[in-house]
């Protein structure tokens, strides 16, 4: 973001080099994760300067041997009380509702959904034995060795997806369901495997996992990683911000908890964020996706802006008083708390000054102040 946007277009190596050299604040990754990050598809710079070389880049940041995630992490999970799977597959809900819930099939494991929108919900998807890097290194801490992972699950609403788009692949049953699934090499990856899977009636959900080791996952633990996908009883995702003023013809699109929106959100997972609340104008198609709005590179849809909501530790933005604008993004502290919104241009100075003048922010760390994102 500046934690968010200081630049507009994608990522390039001068960019980079200015990221890993700038002095406040000091970086979270060195040289070596920053190089072994480069090999993922370059997000968008979005991400503070701690937290940049994992979120922008697009690798996730973790060891795997950890406990169980959910959104907002083990400790949030436990205080929500997330409901168990009960339904055979997830239910047909009302948009920004969470309608499955993390669960492990062998040594593969998805964590608790973080984003929803109007066509699909993302989750990460985690292997034993293989790290994934979704979080913010540790400067004092030992560089993570042993083979990388960077996956995730995408569960889209009837009609979203569009299967015939996907290329280069061979038909396959998942829990006797019709499926595709395409791999092979990919940007450095020794393989990047997609299954896509008809879960309901014309309803499709997709695996992508690119690992470091060509032989795991295998194309079968991502059909029985797929075949053990279950619903729950629909939850409707939360915002720790609530907001007076939205400019004319903008509507919600996609919200996060515990993360920014999109991919750019999976690639942080577990960075400590808030929320992310995506608007457009006009709407983002909810037919025909291949992908999650902005893409794989987790650009900014035309026509959008986003509200991000992080700790202030997260951000690359000095705190100050009233709201301060930059380029394409204007930011409002409130404790220690950084409340941004990034339209790259598409919005005013004004315009944005007003959505963050009109915010009202919750306890970030108490779920039960947050506004629920359906109402």
């Amino acid at each position: 973001m500046n934690r968010l946007n200081s630049e507009s277009g994608p990522m390039q190596m001068q960019d980079l080099v200015e990221l890993a050299t700038s002095e406040p604040p000091p970086l979270r990754h060195d040289a070596d994760q920053i190089l072994a990050a480069g090999r993922r598809v370059q997000r968008r710079r979005r991400v503070a300067t701690g937290a940049a070389a994992a979120a922008v880049l697009g690798v996730i940041a973790a060891a795997v041997a950890v406990p169980a995630l959910g959104r907002g992490g083990e400790e949030a999970q436990l205080q929500m009380g997330a409901p168990e799977n009960n339904q055979p597959v997830p239910a047909t809900a009302e948009p920004f509702t969470f309608t499955f819930g993390g669960y492990k099939v062998g040594k593969l494991r998805v964590a608790q959904p973080v984003d929803v929108s109007t066509a699909y919900q993302l989750a990460s998807v985690y292997a034993d034995g293989l790290t994934t890097t979704d979080k913010a290194a540790d400067p004092n801490a030992p560089a993570q060795d042993g083979k990388k992972l960077y996956a995730y699950l995408t569960v889209y609403r009837a009609g979203a997806y569009d299967p015939s788009k996907l290329t280069g692949t061979q038909p396959v049953t998942v829990g006797g369901r019709p499926g595709l699934e395409a791999g092979g090499p990919y940007l450095g990856w020794a393989t990047r495997r997609t299954l896509a899977w008809q879960y309901n009636t014309d309803a499709w959900a997709v695996i992508q996992a690119s690992s470091d080791d060509a032989a795991y996952p295998s194309a079968k633990d991502l059909r029985d990683l797929a075949a053990g996908l279950r619903g729950q009883t629909p939850v409707p995702a939360k915002a720790p911000v609530k907001l007076g003023y939205v400019p004319a013809g903008y509507r919600l699109q996609e919200a996060s908890m515990h993360a920014m929106t999109g991919l750019n959100g999976i690639a942080a997972a577990r960075d400590g964020d808030y929320a992310g609340l995506l608007f457009s104008n006009p709407a983002l198609p909810t037919t025909g996706l291949t992908a999650p709005f902005g893409g794989e590179d987790g650009a900014d849809p035309k026509g959008s802006f986003v509200v991000y909501v992080v700790p202030a530790a997260n951000s690359n933005q000095q705190p100050s008083p009233g709201v301060t604008c930059g380029n394409g993004f204007c930011n409002r502290w409130v404790g220690g708390v950084n409340i941004q919104v990034s339209s790259g241009g598409r919005l005013t100075d004004t315009e944005m000054t007003k959505v963050l003048d009109g915010a009202t922010l919750a306890d970030v760390k108490n779920e039960r102040t947050w506004t629920p994102v359906p109402a």
